[in-house]
């Protein structure tokens, strides 16, 4: 097997043109099966025998070619003397065919399905232990994401293409090579006719297994791009409720469901054209042979008088008998049955092998593998080639100026593969003291041969000091980590611990000699205790415990209900931030690392929470005589380290102390401290670095002084003056956290023109005072005004223009750049947009981009870097030209250049008072030239003032949160004080409340509304009844038809001279006349019956045409009106509803509910009409030709409609889904996603074997009665054809008995027409049931939807309800004994009335009036 696709790009136009895709790469068939054979003798045992099972089951319907040829002779004759005896034995061998194929079936099935159980797991196994000894530059050529996810969904692919798919494609082939041999044995002329007719008969029944089978990736497809605007939706809620765009998704999402509809309605016209012409190809296919056998016969008849039943006794059969042109036709067409789905099959087992081929990429990359080049494939230089054409960064240019002789065919460079996590070779020294040397170190990432990373890289730490490592991004800080690592080898140089290359240590050894902790901490689904065990494995109670202590983290998991034991959900989810990082911490230490590795490890929290993390390493630092390496951009956290390296392009260009690099002449160190803290700032808060001797333990001091004031009293300068926003007594608690307060009283007052600063402890309430002033919640108690005016009473779309937020992680959607500005404001003109880019420090850069404004910012803007997507978000922000402007952590995600432009951007915002502006931020350097900073905790304003007041108070904690950002304070007294966690019983309190909401949600249902909801589409669903009863109609009157082709076929011609008179038939003077007669006769009929099957065939066209365009349509059509109608409904809810339901529930539920909801309009009506149309035309025929028959066959119908039911599917294909696999959190795929997407913690932690020992264990778990499931499925396959054959011997020998016991009453026509109209009336009933849902299911889905529809949301972002303010509006404010000041006019004199009319002027003044006062 190739392990490398090596593509070489075309590069004329006549080649792209002809150019096809390129199929998937895949294994060869004995590659493929090695998983099978590697399970050892059992399985391959097994996998043998299912194959011969196949063999044997792919010889039934040869074999009932043969039964049914020879059962008609026997009928034909059933009225000489010994026929009876000769029905009687045809009965038995149906019986015995019947129980062959039930033992044959139920050995393919079971056999393949336990030998591909244990082959698949052997794959998955094989597959995972590969990719976890993978070194990081396979899963930089790969995508480690779509591996993840991809892995679960190949392996059943796998496993259904080498088990019951594989099994099938045997059968078929099987039973195409035997009806071949069967058919030309019998009559090679009809045999030539019948199989120059097939490819028809195969391309139409192909192209209805098709259709069939891929019905959900089709409705996938459609609604693919509805289903992403409803996830972009729902995920981004807040983004698009606050840009006001919800109609503009509703109008996204509506484009969407009707290009679906356009698109889904012209394939309900190709499914009914598919479906008729599938039977219509049967009929003209037996029309030719009613006409062309009927020639063979009737020709034979006239020449020799010879007898084409075979069952005229004293009379020669013809040479070309009944049986023998009916054999033939039944050979041939089981043939082609068989090999029409023989390609599907091969379809199955080719995913097989493309699955076997990903499996084997990892599995056959070793240790050892020389250094490879990978190129790139046709698409991907294709797809290249166009991004490039819309290219917008700037650094390509850069990067390919000095690689001339690079080959931009080259994707990856992979080094020879020598870092092998599972090897046992390699030094394993123990008494390690940390001394680190980087030589001359030089490399480039795989995925980019052509840009050098690291330039000759030197740097030597001595053992137990600590190093920080600062710069630029992109300049290599990160990469010196991963050498570190040992994820990737220098292509040049060396790495060195205490004098020894790290190439020559054992690398799982080397890793637990590492300890290292990152910005976000990987904590897998388990609990606490395990978590902090994963450093360690061997770790006891008692040193898990120690570790917890040194990390701070031993008292917040102490006051857990369960404690060490308590679970922390997916990545942590359970935990805050703080939190998660000191439990990485604890589970560092328990491993006794020797070095240490940093990598911005308090960057994401907040800044108490940074606080407590800090003091943790701090700890650490001070109790262990670690070596330390420190990565950081907030340059004030590594000021105490050892040495400080600042590395631009790959190269060290300064070392030395914080206080040796601030007077260094070179001066990249201070250029970085001043671009990040700025020299006002630094000054600013450079009193604050000397106060170092206060411990924070003096917290509790000042809370008896600070607690419960609230904005009362004289330790809150309060502002007079009519407020742009203001807080009132606000009680909340979020809906989903009922008995948790977040705000007790909360009272806030922001002025115009104001900046105010939001700080204090996650938790207390900062978020969720922006989410109030963006009215994403109403407060349970008090009320939040906007210019004097509730915001209940204001309309919410008016109100949400006044409003521009700008997030931490910017929401970007998959539009140009002018779009993204324009959201939520669609009628702004090019010129407002490029204003608004202006402003936020934005028009350069998408000017410099070859289509400016209307560049593609991709998924999620991933086409930008972080600085340009702030900025975007910040001109979409300003663009709608709001009153008041809220930056929520708006740079706290940033490096620290593109921190500095975007903060550049911000101030000049906040300076040119052309706003109110609300700023959260946990970088206090950031708000240091607010207005006023409010500290905001326990739900309620702590401090409030301007900072300079707030720095004058002796203990207060904004001083202390600046102190603390300045120093590496002690946090004792705040551990000492945290409150018990209440996550977990939040957890237990959402779980309640989902629970009521799913019991609501199911009291929706009502069956009425349910049908009542295809009511427009009536005109179509009257089509598509029609259409199904000419449908239903088709069956019966074929099984009458294909009765008089057979009684045609099987005519008794008499012997003539009489065996035993020697007398000429009666009726004829010479036994010639009699021939010819006979076969002037037959060849009438043969017309007559030749032009009814071209009646039937236009018929069933055109029926199942209409049936299935009228019920499609209808289906569809009401599939978009729910659709649109849900998402509708689904965009105007608030907030709280969308925090109780999980995104993906949200989104899938819509998807799937909308899909399902057609079960209660066109599909039962069709399947009843079509099902009632063929059963009951078939029962009246039978009873009307030979009622004892049908009184036997109407106690047979629901044995004969399973079995019909069974074949159907198997025949046309069922539905087989999207093959998605199973990613719960514990199960084996849920395992595989997590340990992939979190890779270099498993490494870092050494974690390869245990995570691979537990996908083992819950790969075991999965299935446990696999054994038992496929011997069912075995069963059931076989159980049809067991059924129909017993029921076929049963009605033939009932119907001979009849024959031969009352031959006045019937004749052979009689039993053939009761016998056939209903057996296809059966065929009909098993085709019109085959599309039916879970009828639970569908109800489930109508109730949620109906609940959905019926909801009325609390805030409606659509309600045209509420008051729109004008630009004056009246308001009356009370004021005593206050100074007020205006952004631009200062009275000292205080004001002296009660009642104060005024109102503002353009430049927001206040001017006094003798009426009423207007803003």
């Amino acid at each position: 097997m190739t392990t490398t696709t090596t593509t070489v790009a075309s590069t004329t136009e006549d080649d792209k043109k002809k150019k096809k895709k390129t199929p998937k790469p895949s294994a060869s068939a004995s590659e493929t099966l090695s998983f099978v054979f590697a399970c050892g003798p059992n399985v391959t045992v097994l996998f043998l025998l299912g194959v011969l099972g196949g063999m044997c089951n792919g010889l039934v319907y040869p074999a009932l070619a043969y039964l049914f040829s020879s059962s008609f002779v026997n009928i034909s004759a059933a009225t000489e003397d010994n026929a009876l005896a000769g029905i009687r034995d045809i009965a038995y061998k149906f019986l015995v065919v019947g129980v062959v194929a039930l033992v044959a079936a139920a050995c393919q099935t079971f056999f393949l399905e336990c030998a591909a159980h244990h082959a698949t797991q052997s794959l998955r196994l094989q597959w995972f232990s590969s990719l976890l000894r993978q070194d990081s530059a396979f899963f930089d050529l790969h995508d480690v994401s779509g591996i993840a996810s991809s892995l679960g969904p190949a392996a059943i692919k796998y496993q259904r293409g080498i088990g019951r798919k594989l099994g099938d494609g045997i059968q078929f082939f099987t039973t195409g090579v035997g009806g071949f041999a069967y058919g030309f044995y019998s009559s090679w002329k009809v045999a030539l006719l019948v199989l120059a007719f097939l490819p028809v008969v195969s391309m139409m029944a192909l192209s209805v297994v098709t259709l069939n089978q891929t019905r959900s990736a089709r409705a996938a497809k459609y609604y693919g791009r509805a289903a992403s605007v409803a996830y972009t939706t729902v995920s981004e809620i807040r983004t698009v409720l606050a840009l006001n765009a919800v109609p503009e998704m509703i109008r996204q999402y509506t484009l969407a469901t009707q290009d679906a509809f356009d698109q889904a309605v012209q394939v309900v016209f190709k499914e009914g054209l598919a479906n008729g012409g599938m039977l219509g190809s049967f009929m003209v296919l037996y029309g030719i042979l009613v006409l062309f056998g009927s020639y063979l016969l009737y020709s034979d008849i006239a020449d020799t008088g010879c007898d084409p039943s075979g069952g005229v006794l004293g009379n020669q059969t013809c040479s070309n008998a009944g049986s023998d042109v009916f054999g033939a036709m039944l050979g041939i067409m089981f043939a082609a049955q068989g090999i029409s789905q023989v390609g599907n099959c091969t379809e199955a087992f080719t995913e097989a092998r493309t699955a076997a081929y990903s499996a084997l990429l990892a599995i056959n990359r070793k240790p050892g593998t020389p250094s490879e080049t990978v190129y790139k494939t046709d698409e991907e230089i294709e797809a290249e080639t166009t991004k490039s054409t819309r290219s917008i960064t700037n650094h390509s240019s850069e990067n390919f100026k000095n690689t001339k002789d690079f080959d931009p065919r080259i994707k990856a460079v992979l080094p020879k593969y020598e870092i092998d996590s599972f090897g046992e070779g390699g030094a394993k020294p123990t008494n390690v003291q940390g001394r680190l040397e980087f030589k001359d170190i030089r490399f480039h990432y795989p995925t980019r041969p052509h840009q050098p990373i690291l330039n000759g890289l030197s740097v030597s730490v001595p053992a137990g000091k600590t190093i920080a490592l600062v710069g630029p991004s992109g300049g290599g800080k990160s990469t010196i980590v991963s050498m570190l690592e040992r994820f990737y080898d220098p292509t040049s140089g060396s790495v060195e611990i205490d004098g020894t290359n790290i190439k020559d240590i054992n690398v799982h050894h080397l890793r637990s000699l590492i300890g290292y902790v990152g910005q976000e901490p990987t904590l897998f689904n388990d609990t606490v205790g395990k978590n902090i065990a994963y450093g360690n494995p061997s770790a006891t109670q008692e040193q898990i415990e120690a570790a917890a202590r040194m990390a701070n983290a031993h008292d917040f998991i102490s006051s857990f209900p369960q404690g060490y034991d308590t679970h922390v959900g997916d990545k942590g989810s359970q935990l805050s931030g703080g939190q998660k990082q000191r439990i990485a911490i604890a589970r560092v230490l328990v491993g006794n690392p020797s070095i240490l590795l940093l990598d911005e490890a308090t960057s994401a929290l907040d800044s108490e929470s940074e606080l407590v993390v800090q003091d943790a390493l701090d700890n650490v630092l001070s109790h262990r005589n670690l070596t330390t390496v420190v990565i950081a951009h907030r340059l004030s956290t590594i000021r105490n380290a050892d040495i400080i390296a600042v590395i631009v392009k790959g190269r060290i260009v300064e070392t030395g102390t914080h206080e040796e690099l601030m007077l260094a002449e070179t001066g990249y160190y201070r250029n970085l401290v001043e671009k990040q803290e700025g020299p006002d700032r630094g000054s600013s808060l450079a009193s604050s670095r000397n106060s170092s001797s206060n411990s924070l333990a003096e917290m509790d001091a000042d809370d008896q002084n600070t607690n419960g004031n609230n904005m009362n009293g004289e330790s809150i300068n309060k502002p007079m003056g009519a407020p742009v926003l203001e807080f009132k007594g606000v009680q909340f608690a979020y809906p989903t956290r009922p008995n948790k307060k977040i705000f007790a009283g909360f009272d806030l007052a922001i002025h115009r023109g104001e900046t105010v600063a939001l700080v204090g402890p996650s938790g207390g309430g900062k978020s969720t005072t922006v989410q109030m002033i963006e009215r994403f919640y109403d407060p349970s108690e008090g009320s939040v005004e906007y210019l004097g005016t509730d915001l209940k009473l204001l309309n919410i779309t008016w109100y949400r223009d006044q409003i521009g937020f700008v997030g931490q992680e910017p929401t970007l959607f998959n539009e140009t750049i002018a779009k993204n500005i324009a959201y939520g404001s669609p009628s702004v003109s090019q010129k407002e947009i490029e204003e608004a880019a202006r402003q936020a420090n934005a028009h350069n850069f998408i000017k410099s981009f070859p289509e400016g404004y209307d560049t593609s910012v991709g998924e999620r803007g991933g086409q930008l870097s972080g600085g340009q997507k702030q900025r975007v978000a910040i001109a979409r922000a300003l663009v709608k030209k709001p009153k008041v402007l809220i930056l929520d952590e708006a740079t706290s995600a940033l490096d620290s250049e593109s921190e500095t432009i975007v903060q550049a951007a911000l101030d000049k915002l906040m300076q040119s008072r052309e706003h109110t502006t609300l700023v959260i931020a946990h970088r206090l350097s950031t708000i240091a030239n607010a207005d006023k900073i409010a500290f905001i905790a326990e739900g309620k304003v702590l401090e409030y003032g301007t900072p300079a007041e707030l720095l004058q108070k002796k203990h207060g904690r904004y001083k202390r949160l600046v102190e603390s950002q300045k120093r590496g304070a002690t946090l004792e007294a705040l551990l000492a004080k945290q409150k018990k966690d209440d996550t977990i019983e939040e957890e237990e309190e959402e779980e309640v409340t989902k629970t009521e909401d799913e019991a609501e949600e199911i009291k929706s249902f009502d069956s009425k509304r349910a049908r009542e909801l295809a009511s427009p589409d009536a005109a179509y669903m009257a089509l598509g009844s029609v259409g199904a009863v000419m449908a239903g109609g088709v069956f019966p009157i074929w099984g009458i038809l294909f009765a008089q082709t057979i009684d045609l076929l099987f005519r008794r011609v008499e012997a003539c001279p009489d065996p035993f008179s020697g007398n000429v038939t009666a009726g004829y003077l010479t036994c010639e006349d009699y021939w010819t007669d006979f076969a002037d006769d037959m060849q009438q009929r043969s017309f007559e019956v030749g032009a009814m099957w071209g009646a039937l065939l236009l018929n069933c066209l055109i029926g199942f045409t209409l049936m299935f365009v009228g019920f499609g349509r209808a289906s569809e059509r009401l599939s978009k009106r729910v659709r649109n109608d849900a998402f509708t409904a689904l965009c105007r809810q608030e907030i709280a509803f969308f925090d109780k339901r999980s995104v993906g529930k949200i989104t899938s539920e819509l998807q799937d509910d909308a899909a399902r909801i057609h079960a209660f309009s066109g599909v039962p009506i069709r399947s009843a009409l079509l099902a009632l149309a063929s059963v009951v035309t078939g029962l009246v025929l039978s009873f009307v030709y030979m009622w004892p028959f049908a009184l036997l066959a109407l106690f047979c119908i629901p044995l004969m409609a399973f079995g019909s039911s069974m074949e159907m599917k198997k025949v046309l294909g069922e539905d087989e889904g999207t093959g998605d696999g199973d990613d719960q959190e514990n199960s084996p795929g849920g395992i595989v996603v997590e340990t992939l997407l979190n890779m270099r913690t498993v490494a870092a932690l050494t974690l390869e074997k245990p995570r691979f020992e537990k996908y083992k264990i819950a790969l075991e778990n999965s299935n446990p009665n696999y054994v038992w499931t496929s011997f069912q499925s075995g069963f059931v396959s076989g159980l049809s054809m067991f059924i129909q054959q017993w029921i076929n011997a049963l009605q033939f020998w009932w119907g001979g008995w009849l024959l031969v016991n009352y031959p006045s009453s019937y004749i052979l026509e009689d039993f053939l027409i009761s016998n056939f109209a209903l057996l296809f009336g059966m065929f009909g009933l098993g085709s019109a049931f085959q599309d039916l849902a879970d009828r639970k299911e569908v109800e489930k889905s109508a109730a949620r939807i109906f609940h959905l529809m019926d909801r009325e949301s609390a805030i409606d972002p659509l309600s045209e309800a509420g008051t729109k303010l004008d630009s004056r509006k009246s308001i009356s404010k009370s004021v005593s004994n206050g100074t007020y000041k205006s952004p631009n006019v200062y009275d000292p004199e205080p004001f002296k009335k009660d009642l104060v009319n005024c109102w503002t002027d353009e430049k927001g003044d206040i001017v006094e009036t003798s009426d009423e006062v207007y803003v």
